[in-house]
């Protein structure tokens, strides 16, 4: 079997099974590009290496392109397509954890009011739209992509209810949202042209009237960024990104409940549904602890084991 085969079957596999498996797909075309379509059990070590190692210094993107592979050799090996699997035998150190950037509602002023200082001519996104995803981002923790792929007839403001169509997982959900963010939904659409309000126009566009593309919409907020003066702690190695309100939104439901008293644990399931996980596990790495958060499950830690004391100067 050639390498270039086992790599089909490998991808139709992991589709059936409900997996979208873009970026793996790319990451084994890149393989094969790599090695060369050969047969399967012609593939040495070396060539593994070489593809797996790349370029530049170990990043994420050396682990990534391992467990890629690594998952396409566990599925040649259980179907007896090859006896072996030449991977590297002693992984490299990992990298630092990555740590996100947690917005606060100070940060959050700020890249609002850079977008909102920034004149119309310079942007092929409009100030407004630029504000109007900010907001949406804070406020649901949509994935970028999920953001920018509505449409007008996946945002019902009577209901407060945003469509999120076939994303990750080809998974599909309704998300609520609150008061103040479908005020800022209204005014949004009531500023556009009446062409632009049929039901399959971009609900977010461009100055055109076109959807906006993930690149743009990173670059806009790159601008924003550096306007609002947002710049990488001295203890991290990314700056804040438009993936980090994903982060924020999730940290920010947990103090929320952990301030009203609510059974966290029980609630997470909810918060994996919001956010479209298909499990807990997978929104735990959207939870990194903060200062505030730390304290507010400690003050819900001494509520459970010292029950009916004073906790107000905890």
């Amino acid at each position: 079997m050639t390498l270039s085969t086992c790599i089909r079957e490998y991808v139709r596999h992991r589709r059936s099974l409900g997996v979208q498996f873009h970026g793996e797909q790319v990451q084994l075309s890149a393989f094969l590009k790599s090695v060369g379509d050969i047969a399967l059990t012609a593939v040495d070590a070396e060539a593994v290496r070489r593809y797996v190692d790349g370029k530049g210094p170990v990043t994420n993107a050396w682990f990534s392109r391992f467990h890629t592979v690594a998952g396409f050799y566990r599925f040649a090996l259980a179907r007896d397509y090859t006896t072996s699997a030449p991977l590297p035998p002693r992984p490299p150190k990992p990298p630092a954890e990555f740590i996100p950037y947690i917005y606060s509602e100070a940060d959050v002023r700020a890249l609002l009011t850079a977008a909102d200082a920034r004149h119309e001519d310079d942007w092929l996104v409009l100030p407004q739209t630029v504000r109007t995803l900010l907001l949406l981002l804070y406020a649901t923790g949509l994935r970028i992509s999920e953001a920018l792929a509505l449409t007008m007839a996946d945002v019902d403001l009577r209901e407060a209810i945003l469509t999120i169509r076939e994303t990750k997982f080809y998974k599909s959900r309704l998300v609520p949202i609150g008061t103040d963010l479908v005020d800022v939904l209204v005014r949004h659409r009531a500023r556009q042209p009446t062409k632009s309000r049929r039901t399959d126009a971009p609900f977010l566009s461009d100055r055109h009237g076109r959807p906006i593309s993930r690149q743009t919409a990173e670059l806009v907020f790159k601008r924003v960024r550096e306007q609002a003066g947002l710049e990488r702690p001295a203890c991290r190695t990314f700056r804040p990104r438009l993936h980090d309100f994903r982060h924020t939104f999730a940290m920010n439901r947990l103090v929320s409940w952990y301030r009203q008293g609510k059974n966290v644990q029980r609630l997470l399931p909810h918060l994996s549904t919001y956010l479209g996980h298909c499990s807990v596990k997978e929104t735990q790495r959207y939870l990194c602890m903060t200062s505030e958060l730390t304290m507010e499950a400690g003050l819900r830690f001494l509520k459970y084991a010292i029950p009916g004391g004073s906790h107000e100067d905890a």
